[in-house]
């Protein structure tokens, strides 16, 4: 299985989950549905969202990685696992990764959005926080502190 610096561009790069290459996330994901329905030994997965917010909203980055995570998660749930098991046992690889891809290139968006509607989720949860004002509130009763530096801005 692909280890979590391999979805990372530079190892440590704070971007957005899948912001880069999100093929890539969804193989990683695609691994971990494996991994899942084969019941493999000893798997217990966690996730870490290690992010920056030195040029972007922090909460708005955590919903943008958590809605990424979640699409590839949805896109590896799609994969046709017997006829990918078949194409990997015949070695035919481009039949193995167009199986792959005709699950990653699945839009899978509404089934997400209406999945967080009916767990009483925004449907857009970046348009949902935005129209909230939460941001204007909460700077105004905790202001900015100055910064030790380090950041990119």
């Amino acid at each position: 299985m692909a280890s979590i610096s391999t979805i990372s561009k530079y190892g440590d790069d704070d971007l957005d989950t899948g912001s880069i290459d999100p093929y890539r996330l969804f193989l990683v994901f695609n691994e971990l549905v494996d991994a899942e329905t084969r019941a493999a030994e000893g798997f217990a997965p966690m996730h870490m969202l290690d992010q920056s917010h030195n040029v972007t909203d922090p909460i708005e980055s955590l919903m943008n990685s958590a809605t990424e995570v979640s699409r590839a998660y949805a896109q590896a749930l799609l994969v046709d696992r017997k006829a990918l098991e078949a194409y990997q046992d015949g070695n035919d690889a481009l039949m193995a990764t167009e199986t792959l891809k005709a699950a990653f290139r699945t839009h899978v968006e509404p089934i997400l959005a209406m999945s967080r509607y009916e767990a009483g989720g925004a449907i857009s949860p970046v348009a949902a926080y935005r129209a909230s004002g939460y941001r204007a509130k909460v700077s105004g009763e905790r202001p900015a502190s100055k910064s030790g530096g380090g950041g990119i801005v």
